[in-house]
């Protein structure tokens, strides 16, 4: 039976000469493959489910849901996952192919964020057939939403599987962040990495995606952005050796971006085709190339687009 110190240590904590630097204010579970639902969910009695796992969370708690490294999950109906209890933090364990797992075999299976203040962390996700609707579905109305560490990649037919979005964002699901995550539709033809529909204060920082994207990479699919945000992100609308002449990020309406920092690719003419209606947003210096012969025709453009949200 594990031992339970609700009063904490005055002096802190070493566990096997590793400090415990902090400590969850709210309940910790644990899933793992090797895991059952009838368990209680202790790291060494863990639940087998990452859905079951959220059932048995408090909201707005701080509640933390570990996965254990090697995990997997198949993905076979809508709301397969379901993070729908606000506050909740869904963090994965483990590198590389031990990073739990989900692969998506039906297109309408669905990892969802359901609630308020749900954070994601260090999960794989993987498209197993073609046109898999979305990989992640952050839902209307939720706020303050975090997908952190995330990889989006691994057809199991390459060429074939893709998510059509790997992620997408509800209408006014707001005060979001997509930080440090990976995206390859390999060479299938996705539509977009990251769909959004009227995005407020959403935050795009240093992730790499790169893909077949029919329409762009990032896109708002309805209404435009409001003082949104993306910074130091590598966004190729293409393959190596074959870039796509498509924009890189696109807008059903002008929206208020500031955009920086970030290196752009993609078999267009000129800078400013890189973007569609780019207008009112704050171009803080960016890198774009249309080359894949190693010409080093890379160039900042900053000054032929920048914009003031002013005029």
């Amino acid at each position: 039976m594990a031992s339970s110190y609700p009063n904490g240590f005055n002096n802190g904590l070493v566990v096997r000469e590793v400090p415990v630097l902090t400590a969850p204010m709210g309940n910790v579970f644990w899933v793992a493959s090797t895991g059952s639902d009838n368990n209680p969910g202790t790291f060494l009695r863990p639940f087998l489910t990452l859905d079951y796992a959220v059932g048995r969370c408090t909201a707005n708690n701080g509640d933390i849901i570990y996965v254990k490294e090697g995990y997997t999950q198949t993905m076979t109906a809508a709301d397969d996952v379901d993070i729908d209890v606000a506050g909740v933090s869904v963090i994965g364990l483990g590198r590389g192919a031990k990073r739990p797992t989900f692969t998506y075999t039906v297109a309408a299976g669905e990892f969802v964020i359901g609630a308020a203040n749900v954070r994601i962390e260090n999960l794989k996700f993987v498209p197993g057939v073609t046109a898999v609707t979305h990989a992640v579905d952050v839902e209307a109305t939720f706020k303050g939403w975090e997908i952190i560490n995330c990889e989006f990649s691994s057809a199991v037919n390459t060429g074939t599987d893709e998510f059509n979005a790997a992620i997408t964002v509800g209408t006014t699901a707001t005060d979001g962040r997509i930080h440090g995550c990976f995206f390859n539709s390999e060479a299938a033809g996705a539509i977009y990495a990251i769909s959004l529909a009227t995005p407020g204060n959403v935050w795009i920082t240093n992730n790499v995606i790169m893909g077949a994207y029919s329409t762009a990479c990032i896109g708002t699919i309805t209404g435009a952005g409001v003082n949104c945000h993306m910074y130091d992100n590598v966004i190729i609308n293409g393959l190596p050796g074959g870039l796509n002449a498509v924009a890189c990020f696109t807008q059903s309406a002008a929206g208020t971006w500031a955009v920086g920092r970030n290196m752009f690719a993609a078999d267009v003419a000129t800078a400013i085709l890189f973007f569609t209606n780019y207008t009112s947003t704050i171009n803080l210096g960016n890198v774009y190339t249309d080359d894949t012969s190693m010409a080093a025709t890379a160039v900042d453009q900053t000054a032929t687009i920048v914009k003031m949200a002013d005029g």
